[in-house]
């Protein structure tokens, strides 16, 4: 029997290795990996075995983390010893400056990597955006942006076309495809 990130891995290979239309609008485009979140420690063990599948499936990999993202922004603030003084005056800045924030730093990857139609962009550490601001802002934020796919790796779950990011926020709606073990 199959563990849940072998199927996992089963599954992606089904979705990557399909016909790609170029046709999509940038939602459309993207793919979630969804995962129990207890398993994000083999999930990203086992990032290379999605890596392997992509460029077996004649796809190019590309792979960013958002997990310096928010530490980036604080620490270019020009308020930050503030913020870390009342940490609720940070509420308004997360909301405008800082998504605004997460939303550039995702296109500027792209930009810097030079994505085409034949591109996968692995996502990773989403979590880390977590209780700033909500995933589907910034993506939606981004999401002209997106040329090849863009597949997130989503430790959450998903159920009737919902997505729960870390099962802790109520879902979305979203055009995203859902890749599940």
């Amino acid at each position: 029997m199959q563990s849940k990130i072998d199927q996992l891995i089963s599954a992606f290979e089904s979705v990557v290795n399909e016909p790609w239309t170029t046709s999509l609008s940038g939602q459309e485009r993207i793919w979630f990996l969804v995962y129990d979140p207890a398993e994000q420690r083999k999930v990203d063990l086992r990032i290379g075995d999605f890596e392997t599948t992509t460029i077996k499936a004649k796809k190019r990999w590309i792979s960013i983390s958002l997990k310096n993202c928010f530490p980036l922004w604080m620490s270019n603030h020009e308020y930050k010893e503030e913020y870390f003084n009342d940490p609720e005056s940070l509420v308004d800045q997360l909301e405008a400056e800082f998504k605004l924030f997460a939303i550039n730093y995702i296109i500027t990857e792209f930009e810097k990597l030079g994505t085409d139609e034949n591109t996968l962009i692995a996502i990773k550490d989403i979590s880390s955006l977590f209780g700033f601001n909500r995933l589907s802002d910034v993506l939606s934020g981004c999401s002209n942006y997106f040329k090849g796919r863009v597949l997130l790796f989503f430790p959450g779950e998903y159920d009737k076309n919902q997505y729960r990011l870390l099962d802790a926020r109520d879902g979305w709606n979203y055009l995203a495809r859902p890749i599940t073990a």
